[in-house]
């Protein structure tokens, strides 16, 4: 990590809506703008102090293929803010988190914010396949329930609570949302949502699966932006850091292993290197891509796959203000929705360490932890 501490200082994100309805106008370039402008604004960040922006984006924007930058140029910012953008999957927000950390935690840079947009409206999101197998990651995320021997049942009850969580923290949640135009929330969480309802949705990728529109995280649009700064600057801002970056791990496997299984190499990883344990973490969130994927890693944490295990899961710490499968996922945006949320939220329990995990195509994953004292 280097020499210095690396401080989240807050983080945005636009409200998170199903594809091809609100957002549907708005390519991806003014999403992101809403977040980037809408962070600086909500923290009161003088736009000269920031030294870097790192944006990720998996579906870019026809014509501009460093939309970090474009970002600067028309939201008038500095023109001397150096801007990259990076893809990589369900893990990009955590990729640009991780370069702005680095650049602070090596002494280059004092201040620089982080994140991601997808704009999935413009996307033809049903071509998207795993290029080395030939099978989108619904028909991966079948053959995972095969193999770990998971329910329909059990997938069901995980997003209704993913759901049920989501509809009662939306007044948290809201504090983290810059409204886009006249939308202020997200669209995807039901107060509605059963078990019972959910069991008689057709399945997707196989007709005798049990992979549902309700159980899987839906195919959404939005942005989110994360301030970070060194601890030295934040202190000097008198600006009081949510949580400070720990450590972050990233992890790969054979696509064939297993395509959402990553996490379960990472984390354990990230916590041995920590010298953590499950049961020191307060908080965890992890990335509903499918509630199998979720369920699948957990129990290879607990039980050992390819590490040695973890021991049991307090699950009343995980996903305690929704998850994907309810609230949505914008593929670049949900990295930086997860280090918001969870930061906040220590700050409001007094946890001490928290983690993140993603799973994300190309059997990768990516994990941070984060610490606060």
């Amino acid at each position: 990590m280097g020499r210095r501490r690396v401080a989240v200082v807050g983080g945005v994100r636009t409200p998170f809506v199903k594809s091809g309805k609100a957002f549907a106008n708005i390519g991806p370039l003014d999403l992101a703008k809403y977040a980037v402008t809408g962070l600086i604004k909500k923290n009161d960040v003088d736009p000269q102090e920031i030294e870097s922006l790192v944006y990720g984006v998996v579906v870019p924007e026809k014509g501009k293929p460093n939309l970090a930058r474009e970002i600067i140029l028309e939201s008038d910012l500095p023109d001397d803010i150096e801007a990259q953008t990076l893809s990589s999957y369900c893990i990009t927000g955590l990729r640009t988190v991780t370069a702005v950390v680095e650049g602070i935690a090596s002494g280059r840079l004092e201040c620089g914010i982080a994140g991601g947009v997808e704009w999935l409206s413009g996307a033809q999101t049903e071509t998207f396949q795993e290029p080395s197998t030939g099978l989108s990651m619904g028909q991966h995320g079948e053959m995972m329930c095969q193999e770990w021997n998971i329910s329909r049942a059990s997938q069901d009850e995980l997003a209704v609570t993913s759901h049920r969580k989501a509809v009662a923290s939306r007044e948290l949640l809201s504090q983290e949302i810059v409204a886009v135009k006249e939308v202020h929330c997200d669209s995807g969480p039901r107060a509605d949502t059963s078990t019972e309802l959910l069991s008689g949705l057709r399945t997707v990728f196989d007709k005798d699966g049990s992979l549902t529109a309700g159980n899987s995280s839906p195919v959404s649009d939005g942005a989110s932006a994360v301030l970070l700064m060194s601890e030295e600057r934040a202190k000097l801002e008198g600006r009081e850091a949510l949580a400070f970056i720990r450590a972050m791990e990233y992890a790969a496997i054979n696509p064939r292993d297993g395509l959402l299984m990553a996490p379960a190499v990472a984390v354990p990883s990230i916590l041995k290197r920590c010298s953590l344990t499950l049961s020191d973490l307060g908080l965890i969130e992890i990335h509903e891509a499918f509630s199998a994927q979720v369920l699948a890693n957990v129990w290879a944490w607990e039980q050992g796959w390819r590490a040695n295990p973890l021991g049991p899961l307090d699950w009343d710490k995980i996903n305690v203000n929704g998850g994907s499968v309810a609230i949505g996922h914008p593929w670049s945006a949900t990295g930086g929705r997860l280090l918001t949320t969870l930061a906040n939220e220590m700050c409001r329990r007094d946890v001490n360490y928290g983690l993140i995990s993603i799973c994300a195509a190309g059997a990768m994953a990516g994990a941070f932890v984060l610490e606060r004292s």
